[in-house]
């Protein structure tokens, strides 16, 4: 009865338009109080434990690390660097893109920061290049949406931080599945650029190349240090000393570094940054951070209601008596996070179902690194479908064109989005490869 209350609450809100955190938050805390499962205090004192926890600090670090390398020129080195190396293929600007989202995913782990920086300095160019405003937003919209999936990834923080699993092997575990889902989107530039008719351009010289890949050598650095400081480096001996291998810091500790960063190459470096921009870019990223916190808030406050019910181990329990095949699971898991991306963004699907969906996979013998990247690469592709994909909001924000348009400019690419998607659930090693290389 509880959970059918619950369940019924929840949807009530929704549909007469309350914030998903209110639906989330509301349904619990009425469930509590008509039914009495857990004392209403009781799940104030869990929120706020919840909400006190080291992990949950990368994320709004991580976003202001983005938004400083936006503002301090980072990210226009990198797309002269994507465009003297890929500039003279045919498609070229449009395969800059492509890899300008990945360099900039691999710093800010945010797509919709990913497509806003990156579309408001190459949507101009591609149209300036002669590609079509379907062409170039479907571009930028899809591969936006790859920022999810490089480490260092918002959404997998959280989902290591909801179910318990190492947030070091997840970030290693999206690695291979973000490097197969750049080619597939390289490939479908290329493949729709034969209809664009774009003039191919010069190939770079060397000393162009040289010169991108050297100013662009400081923005390169942050990927590079915030993985060799989370996985850290192997043991050696110099001089007769042996120095001991291992971590630097933490993901949390990651984050601030990459901030520090990000201040020390936009002012000192290139020098774009200027001390009033650092504060505008945090009075701006405050309230952006504050929404996510306050659905994270309600929804791990949902989470620990769900889970002293007994609805997750209920529904393990349901998937074993059902006889499922871990595949049939997963292609049931599939289709219910597909439809569910048509609703609820990123962050409120990782932490509500999460906590409800795997312990089912684990009861079955599916890994949760396997699973969690199986999760994230649905959001990916709720990201670009309406009615609430945030990267066609951002997307039609930049280029003016109504989301159901930048929708449609999008589907061509999203073939690429569900190829990937189907390998990463049927090929486990495409995500655990480099995970069990870990000690």
């Amino acid at each position: 009865m509880t959970v059918a209350f619950l369940a019924i609450v929840f949807f009530v809100l929704i549909l007469i338009g309350a914030p998903i955190a209110v639906a989330l938050g509301g349904a619990a805390v009425l469930s509590s109080i008509f039914f009495s499962p857990i004392p209403t205090g009781i799940l104030g004192q869990k929120l706020l434990t919840n909400l006190e926890h080291f992990t949950l600090m990368a994320v709004p670090f991580f976003f202001l690390a983005a938004a400083l390398m936006e503002n301090g020129g980072l990210v226009r080195r990198l797309v002269d660097l994507a465009t003297a190396l890929m500039g003279h293929f045919k498609a070229g600007l449009g395969m800059a893109t492509v890899l300008t989202c990945i360099f900039f995913a691999a710093i800010s782990g945010s797509s919709p920061a990913t497509v806003a920086a990156v579309g408001n300095i190459l949507y101009p160019a591609l149209l300036k290049e002669g590609y079509s405003k379907k062409f170039s937003i479907g571009a930028i919209c899809t591969s936006g949406s790859i920022g999810i999936l490089l480490p260092p990834s918002i959404p997998l923080i959280l989902y290591g931080f909801v179910t318990e699993t190492s947030i070091p092997k997840l970030f290693l575990a999206g690695v291979v599945p973000g490097v197969i889902y750049g080619l597939l989107l390289l490939f479908t530039a290329r493949f729709l650029a034969t209809r664009e008719g774009v003039e191919v351009r010069q190939r770079a010289a060397v000393g162009e190349m040289g010169r991108a890949f050297r100013v662009s050598f400081p923005a390169l650095l942050l990927p590079i240090v915030i993985i060799v400081g989370i996985y850290g480096f192997p043991g050696f001996e110099l001089f007769g000393m042996q120095f001991e291998g291992g971590a630097i810091f933490t993901p949390t500790e990651a984050a601030l570094v990459a901030i520090g960063l990000a201040v020390i190459v936009g002012m000192l470096i290139y020098r774009e940054l200027k001390v009033r921009d650092v504060f505008n870019v945090v009075a701006a990223t405050v309230p952006r951070v504050g929404m996510i916190f306050w659905v994270t808030a309600n929804a791990l406050m949902f989470g620990y209601f769900i889970t002293k019910i007994g609805v997750p181990a209920k529904l393990a329990q349901l998937v074993l008596d059902a006889g499922l095949s871990p595949v049939q699971f997963l292609l049931c898991v599939n289709v219910l996070l597909v439809i569910v991306g048509f609703f609820l963004e990123g962050v409120p699907t990782i932490l509500i179902f999460a906590p409800l969906l795997e312990p089912a996979a684990r009861s079955l013998g599916i890994d949760p690194v396997h699973f969690a990247i199986i999760m994230v690469v649905n959001i990916e592709l709720g990201l670009i479908t309406p009615p609430v994909g945030m990267n066609l909001f951002v997307a039609s924000s930049i280029s003016g064109m109504s989301v159901l348009t930048v929708f449609r400019a999008a589907l061509p690419w999203i073939a690429a989005t569900l190829t990937a998607l189907l390998l990463v659930t049927f090929v486990p090693q495409v995500s655990l490869y480099l995970p069990a290389l870990m000690k």
